[in-house]
C-alpha cells in the first residue's frame, strides 16, 4: 500500500521525502554550477590583468590593459575548465570511495554531495541539448557558447568540442546511475533530476537570477 512517503508506479518506487531533498539539491547545483562556471572565466580574466565582473549568467571584463588576442582564448576556456575539473574531482572521489557506495542501499548526505559534485559534468549534456535544439530551429549550432568559441580558436567544426565533452559526460552519468545510485533510490533520483534541473534553470536563469545578481 502506498504511504505519504512512498508511492509505486509500475514497480518503480518514489520516495517523496527524498524526491524533495534531491530536487532542491539539483536547483542549488544549477545555481552554484552556473556561478562557479562564471567564476572560472572571472579568475582567468583577473589573473591576466583585466577588471572582471560576474552577473547571474555571464562574465564581463574591461580592457584596462592592452588587449592580447590569446587572452580571449584563456578567459573563454576558464569557464568550461572549471566545470569539468570540479566534476572530475567529484567523480574521482566516487571511484576512490566506491566500496562505501556498494555497501549502501540508501545514500547518506555526504555520498549525495559527492554525487552532485560529479554531476557538474551534466552542464555539457545540457548544453548539447540546447545546441541540438538550436540546430533544429536554425540549421546550425549557436556560436555564442564557450565551446563554440573554443572550436573557432582550434579551427574545428562548430559543435565539435561540445559533442566530445557531452559524450564524456554521458559516460560519467551512466556510470553514476548504474554503479553508484542504489536501485531503490534510482527512480526518485531520475525524477528529481528532471524536476530540479528544469526548476533550477527557470528560477535562476529566467526568473530571479537577473534580479538577485544583475
Amino acid at each position: 500500500m502506498a504511504t505519504a512517503e512512498k508511492r509505486n508506479l509500475k514497480g518503480m518506487t518514489i520516495n517523496i521525502k527524498l524526491l524533495i531533498y534531491l530536487a532542491f539539491g539539483f536547483i542549488a547545483s544549477t545555481i552554484i554550477g552556473t556561478l562557479s562556471h562564471e567564476f572560472g572565466h572571472y579568475l582567468i580574466a583577473e589573473t591576466l590583468g583585466y577588471d572582471a565582473s560576474i552577473n547571474y549568467a555571464s562574465t564581463s571584463y574591461s580592457n584596462s590593459k592592452e588587449f592580447v588576442e590569446n587572452d580571449s582564448f584563456w578567459i573563454t576556456l576558464g569557464g568550461p575548465l572549471e566545470t569539468i575539473i570540479t566534476g572530475t574531482i567529484g567523480f574521482t572521489f566516487l571511484i576512490v570511495n566506491r566500496k562505501s557506495f556498494e555497501k549502501s542501499d540508501r545514500l547518506n548526505l555526504n555520498q549525495w554531495v559527492i554525487i552532485f559534485i560529479s554531476l557538474f559534468w551534466l552542464r555539457q549534456l545540457a548544453n548539447l541539448f540546447m545546441g541540438l535544439t538550436g540546430l533544429l530551429k536554425r540549421g546550425h549550432f549557436s556560436t555564442r557558447s564557450d565551446e563554440s568559441k573554443l572550436d573557432y580558436f582550434f579551427n574545428l567544426k562548430t559543435g565539435t568540442t561540445l559533442s566530445l565533452t557531452a559524450i564524456l559526460a554521458a559516460i560519467i552519468l551512466a556510470i553514476i546511475v548504474y554503479k553508484f545510485i542504489p536501485r531503490k533510490q534510482l527512480f526518485t533520483f531520475l525524477i528529481s533530476g528532471i524536476v530540479g534541473g528544469i526548476s533550477g534553470y527557470y528560477l535562476w536563469l529566467v526568473a530571479f537570477g537577473k534580479i538577485i545578481l544583475p
